[in-house]
């Protein structure tokens, strides 16, 4: 038994999968740095230049669809579209057949930062586990197609390239919220003169809880132990500056720093590294929260010499809702084993020598794994695997590259399209192929991501003028799938690995018409829902609103922004 259990996970799979994986990661890794150090040589991203050039040689506008057709012709990422499932419009809820001109066809899907497509590949991968088990019962534990016991071992490698980790930093288990749990209560080891813990105030309501709970399992109120970091007054982002400073000046009272590699609201993306040797200057622990990057952006954990990190899977990782999650542990934590690392402790974590002697004390498994709790599922291995073995065909660095075209054309199209003031504008835009023009009272559109393709990933996250729910409820009927977060955010992610140019295109063009159509669409609405229109309509995430004195802060009152609403709610 003890040799089945330490087999070579390299044969785990019966050499199943068709994908030929990269086995040199030192070689990968190196590679998608060198191209990353490359971009960033040059003294600026310019995405808008790029498209310039392309547009100027193929003596086409911008601003029209055989652009868009000629980007998605010459996109060398094409063909992953094809990996996937595109629900069709007619099979989404709350579609409006009357104005469709083809209920059958695929919708158009901006909304990876909340649930990422289905591989095609999925069904298949699943149907083999269940197999296994229908044909081999208890032995399907250890032997066939992710034999049930080891089911969680062969994404340890792939998604250590994903992140930038050694394989022994990685664990597969629970998911996201289970394991900052598991990992706070470990690392959160709070004293008379450590017992703060930090996150980011507008967190994933999730991370709030965790944040709070721990506090509380020591004793601790939140009112006295949760420093809450604030972007500046009517600001949107975070100020890396400012989180260095409130290091510097809180730092000896500060435990665990918890940050967002992508902020879920806005879609700020964080400079983990900095942040980090700012924090372990003044003796703090870093841990990261990676849902919104992992999949979007590239990540180098070791690199950054973070303490600890935590992601899910089924956003950007496409791996299916309610998916494995996965943790990063620094490898310079596993020579000092104790009896409370980790705090949380069960036999599945146990040592793979050890486990079947069935002994009363805990053998830790070598790396991550000593986190692990209970046994894995193998169904939901299969799911991450099929994706990890569609990342394996590319780089993140090569997504990476498209991503800053793609979001990137979103962003020039809505500028281009859409007043960036408060106000409704006279906007002209051409009505019709003779180059006429007519003036229209346009509702606006501000983008709250940073403009800066290397602060952010795929989403951009939009504040509109007009009632957030009237935009949803029309996208909806039109078959546009993105997600709102509520108060005013509509959070719109186009995905390089599957999105095309065309789909940012066709999204443009309808919220256009939407926007054309605009006082009808609001007349048939209630007062209640006209008068939606917050204070971060006009100024900034941090907006005054009862401060209630709870956490410390960087500066303004804490947000209320956190709420889900509209008629589709996502994670």
């Amino acid at each position: 038994m003890k040799d089945k259990i330490a087999m070579s996970t390299t044969n785990i799979t019966n050499n199943e999968s068709d994908t030929n994986h990269r086995d040199n990661f030192t070689e990968v890794k190196s590679k998608c740095k060198q191209k990353i150090k490359d971009i960033q040589s040059k003294s600026r991203i310019n995405p808008v230049s790029i498209l310039r050039e392309n547009a100027h040689e193929w003596n086409v506008s911008i601003e029209s669809a055989e652009f868009a057709r000629l980007m998605d012709k010459h996109d060398p990422l094409r063909s992953f579209r094809q990996m996937f499932t595109f629900p069709k419009k007619s099979h989404l809820p709350n579609i409006d057949k009357t104005i469709l001109k083809d209920p059958e066809e695929e919708c158009i899907y901006l909304c990876g930062q909340s649930l990422g497509l289905k591989p095609k590949l999925l069904d298949q991968n699943v149907q083999k586990v269940l197999d296994n088990w229908s044909k081999k019962g208890v032995h399907s534990h250890f032997h066939g197609y992710l034999p049930a016991a080891l089911s969680d071992l062969p994404a340890k490698k792939l998604m250590a390239r994903m992140v930038g980790a050694q394989e022994h930093e990685i664990a597969i288990l629970n998911g996201l919220t289970v394991n900052l749990h598991l990992l706070l209560a470990t690392f959160y080891r709070p004293d008379s003169n450590r017992y703060k813990l930090m996150i980011e105030d507008h967190a994933f309501p999730s991370d709030t809880y965790v944040a709070k709970s721990q506090l509380r399992s020591h004793g601790i109120s939140p009112e006295k132990g949760l420093i809450l970091l604030k972007p500046r007054k009517g600001e949107n982002l975070l100020n890396e500056d400012d989180i260095i400073r409130l290091f510097d000046e809180q730092g000896d009272q500060i435990k665990v720093a918890l940050l967002p590699a992508v902020q879920y609201y806005t879609g700020q993306l964080l400079n983990v590294k900095r942040l980090t040797e700012a924090a372990h200057k003044k003796g703090i622990l870093v841990g990261v929260d990676l849902a919104h990057a992992v999949g979007n952006v590239p990540i180098y954990l070791d690199e950054w010499n973070v303490d600890f990190a935590a992601w899910c899977t089924y956003k950007y990782m496409n791996a299916g809702a309610g998916s494995m999650g996965a943790i990063y542990v620094n490898e310079k934590y596993f020579t000092n084993y104790s009896e409370t690392f980790p705090m949380y402790q069960g036999w599945w974590g146990n040592n793979v020598e050890t486990k079947f002697l069935m002994k009363g004390d805990f053998d830790p498994a070598l790396g991550a794994d000593m986190f692990k709790l209970s046994n894995p599922s193998p169904v939901l291995n299969a799911m991450l695997m099929t994706s990890l073995e569609i990342f394996e065909q590319t780089s993140m660095e090569e997504l990476r590259q498209k991503e800053y075209l793609l979001t990137g054309y979103l962003e020039f199209m809505i500028k281009s399209f859409f007043p960036q003031t408060d106000k409704r504008n006279n906007h002209q835009r051409s009505a019709d192929n003779n180059g006429d023009s007519r003036s229209l009272l346009m509702p606006s559109i501000k983008i709250i991501t940073p403009s800066d393709p290397e602060q952010r990933g795929a989403q951009l996250s939009l504040i509109f003028s007009v009632p957030l729910s009237i935009i949803h409820e029309q996208f909806q009927k039109r078959g546009i799938v993105c997600d709102i977060r509520m108060p005013s955010v509509m959070r719109v992610a186009p995905t390089p690995l599957y999105n095309s140019f065309t789909d940012v295109y066709r999204f443009i063009t309808t919220l256009y018409e939407i926007f054309q159509n605009m006082d009808s669409l609001s007349s048939s609405h209630d007062d209640d829902d006209i008068s939606i229109m917050t204070k971060e309509t006009v100024g900034g995430m941090n907006h005054e609103n009862n401060d209630d004195g709870q956490g410390s802060s960087i500066s303004g009152s804490d947000s209320e922004a956190d709420s889900l609403g509209g008629s589709t709610n996502t994670l």
